[in-house]
């Protein structure tokens, strides 16, 4: 018995090789892959006597078994073990009065169809192992963008990100800051970007507006901050006469609240009515400077200081965007787009009541927000910090925490 083993880049080739080698009569009884490489195990010998277990024959590859399966059998190619053409099949042929060639023909179509059928039914069963082994990989691995990392900490600085809260779009559109950074030092990186691409440069220039008109969500620290920004005036611009008033309809609390703080302020208060023009402005002349709280719903305030602020100019007039500490992404979102096209300052408020978490700032960054203010509620006096992008990198730095 000769036995003969050949690797070849493919099913096709190792064949030919063999029958080369063996003969056309050879019989193939194992295939295997192995480094790209098929490695296929013959035999010249006839198959063993009835009685004698063959040696377990090692699983063939997919590609192995398909390409059995999708191509017929070639004259002069060795057999697959098992195809079963009977070699006295000629002499059978002759015995029974047909030619020879008409029988063996039927014959080797029977067996390869037979053999095809099995091959198949082989590779459908691998497919199947194989996709389960893929899923039971798959199972335990996170999928994460791997450009420009550092190599020996993979994905880490990303992942940490992720899990302390901040968006997918915000940790990809700032990439740079940390690409190629180890873990502490691409956090930090990603830390001062992000508050560099927040931060409103010179801010403070807003006190230098003869109207600043003050617009936010009920609730959203809008009246405080207005009072806020009259103490800041007066105290910037001394000697000068600040006044607050509240652009809305029939007075509310809001209304009550406001003349509460401005006597507290000492400067005086107006109602002004929704029907205000730019106009009326110019005629009031008991004021130097004013601060507007704005009561309107966004839709109505959107409209009206369109209509107010192109009338005073950008010299003279601003509007400051209130969005409160501790705000979900969905409601910042929804705010800043609400009033986006009067392209506002924004201020953080309440912040000594609820810090803002990542996922805020991440909203805030994706809605481009430029954060000019930050401030608090429990004081009116003092309370108000121009955003730089030093403070607002150092708040993100003190707030910035992993889930345990």
């Amino acid at each position: 018995m000769t036995t003969l083993t050949v690797q070849a880049e493919d099913t096709a080739t190792a064949m030919e090789q063999i029958a080369d080698q063996l003969g056309p009569d050879a019989l193939i009884l194992s295939t295997t892959k192995r480094d790209g490489k098929i490695i296929m195990r013959a035999s010249n010998d006839s198959p063993m006597p009835a009685g004698k277990k063959p040696e377990k024959a090692v699983a063939p590859e997919f590609s192995s078994l398909f390409a059995a399966a999708s191509r017929p059998v070639a004259t002069g190619r060795p057999k697959l073990a098992g195809e079963g053409v009977e070699r006295s099949a000629s002499a059978a042929a002759m015995k029974a009065g047909r030619p020879a060639s008409q029988n063996i023909h039927g014959q080797a179509g029977e067996a390869v169809s037979a053999s095809a059928q099995q091959a198949m039914m082989q590779a459908i069963s691998l497919i199947a192992d194989r996709m389960e082994m893929l899923e039971a990989r798959l199972s335990g691995m996170m999928l994460t963008p791997a450009d420009g990392l550092n190599s020996s900490l993979q994905d880490s600085t990303p992942i940490q990100l992720m899990r302390a809260g901040f968006s997918q779009a915000c940790i990809f559109a700032l990439q740079p800051a940390y690409a190629g950074l180890g873990y502490e030092a691409g956090v930090t990186g990603f830390l001062d970007m992000l508050a560099e691409d927040l931060t409103l440069p010179r801010a403070e220039d807003i006190l230098t507006k003869r109207v600043i008109f003050v617009v936010g969500p009920s609730g959203s620290g809008r009246t405080t901050l207005a009072a806020k920004l009259a103490a800041s005036l007066k105290e910037t611009h001394r000697g000068r006469e600040v006044a607050l008033a509240s652009l809305g309809g029939a007075m509310n609390e809001t209304d009550t609240r406001l003349r509460g703080l401005a006597r507290l302020l000492n400067i005086s208060v107006s109602p002004l009515a929704k029907e205000v023009t730019g106009q009326d402005f110019d005629k009031m002349t008991d004021f130097d400077m004013m601060v507007v709280d704005v009561t309107l719903g966004a839709e109505d305030a959107v409209a009206k200081l369109a209509e107010l602020t192109a009338y005073l100019g950008i010299q003279d007039s601003g509007v400051v965007l209130t969005i409160p500490g501790g705000s979900s992404a969905k409601m910042i979102d929804v705010t800043l787009h609400q009033f986006a096209a009067l392209n506002p300052v924004t201020a953080l408020t309440k912040l000594d009541e609820c810090e803002t978490t990542a996922g805020e700032f991440s909203a805030l960054h994706s809605g481009q927000a430029r954060i000019g203010m930050l401030s608090g509620t429990k004081s009116v006096v003092g309370a108000i910090a121009f955003a730089s992008q030093k403070i607002l990198s150092q708040y993100l730095k003190e707030n910035f925490t992993l889930p345990q």
